[in-house]
């Protein structure tokens, strides 16, 4: 993707960039104080990103996780809603069900964040209520995200290994699980003294999980960006009407 002077200064006016570049400013804020309040050193490849917004875990900085994930699914919801306008992948069954997706996921992360802030613990309330918010939550992200950048790869051949670098977490995560479920169910769920163990980090569900986060922000912000050059081609090719005419 070429942009001039100008396409660049409409994309950055853009709402929907705004949106998404105020949302990955919220939650990257949130995230560095919810490190900073957190009990110790917070072990990044060996602790799972939901602990930061964990009462038992992250008492004094939960609510500054919590709050900026309520606060960047709503910023991300005008988001989607360009996407859809935009992108038009409305005009196929998969790309309704990628918009679907994404909005899905967005009440799913916001309602974990509501969690943070407003239940101690929701599983104590629903079975398992936390962990199935979340799971659905991610895999619903990625469902719309890699849907919308496979139809931009057949549609204009763009951001092909951004596509393929989104899905290798996924991918990972599946593997490296199940290589831990058959081979050391003994370990149990990843934590931090993992790594005194000796553990592989490429083993630890908590790396594989960050690195699936940023993955996601990064392509969702792609999409964003390139709903904004669309948006930019079409105010372009908009006929001008001649000078002195009504």
């Amino acid at each position: 993707m070429r942009f001039s002077s100008a396409s660049l200064f409409y994309v950055v006016r853009n709402h929907a960039v705004r949106c998404y570049l105020a949302a990955l400013l919220a939650f990257s804020a949130g995230i560095a104080a919810a490190v900073w309040h957190y009990p110790g050193s917070y072990d990044w490849a060996y602790t799972v990103a939901t602990a930061l917004a964990s009462e038992q875990r992250n008492p004094e900085g939960r609510a500054w996780m919590a709050g900026a994930l309520c606060l960047s699914m709503v910023l991300l919801w005008p988001c989607v809603g360009a996407l859809e306008r935009r992108l038009r992948p409305s005009a196929n069954g998969a790309g309704r069900l990628a918009i679907g997706a994404l909005r899905f996921a967005i009440v799913c992360f916001a309602l974990l964040g509501a969690e943070g802030l407003l239940v101690r613990d929701l599983s104590k309330l629903f079975f398992k209520g936390h962990e199935l918010l979340a799971l659905a939550g991610f895999l619903s992200t990625y469902l719309g995200v890699l849907i919308l950048l496979a139809q931009l790869v057949l549609r204009q051949r763009l951001f092909t290994l951004t596509a393929l670098l989104i899905a290798s977490p996924l991918l990972a995560i599946g593997i490296t699980q199940l290589w831990l479920y058959v081979n050391q169910r003994g370990l149990g769920w990843v934590r931090p003294n993992w790594r005194q163990m000796g553990i592989p980090i490429g083993l630890s569900f908590a790396f594989w999980q960050w690195l699936a986060i940023v993955f996601l922000w990064a392509g969702f912000g792609l999409l964003v960006f390139a709903g904004s050059q669309s948006a930019v081609r079409s105010r372009a090719a908009r006929p001008t009407m001649p000078a002195g005419t009504a």
